[in-house]
């Protein structure tokens, strides 16, 4: 969702704040702050906070481990790519 950030009326708060979170976690180095995680505790408890973690965490690994032994894209995303909507 390379554009989550543009479409304000499409997301709820909690929705766009567990994408920054994501792309925090993602990113080298990891750029996620105690606030991120405060938030997301006060919002969803600490128990979904560390599933959300382990969750992000291990689709990380996979992409992160699949580029590592060279596996590529087999070009799905190429064909079923969903048109943004139009305003």
């Amino acid at each position: 969702m390379p554009r989550w950030r543009e479409t304000e009326d499409v997301y709820t708060e909690l929705e766009r704040d567990v994408m920054a979170y994501a792309e925090a976690m993602t990113a080298t180095p990891p750029t996620v702050t105690d606030d991120m995680v405060a938030a997301l505790v006060a919002r969803l408890g600490s128990a979904a906070t560390v599933e959300l973690t382990a969750m992000v965490a291990v689709e990380n690994l996979r992409s992160r481990s699949f580029s590592a032994a060279g596996v590529r894209s087999q070009g799905y995303s190429d064909v079923c790519e969903l048109p943004l909507a139009s305003s």
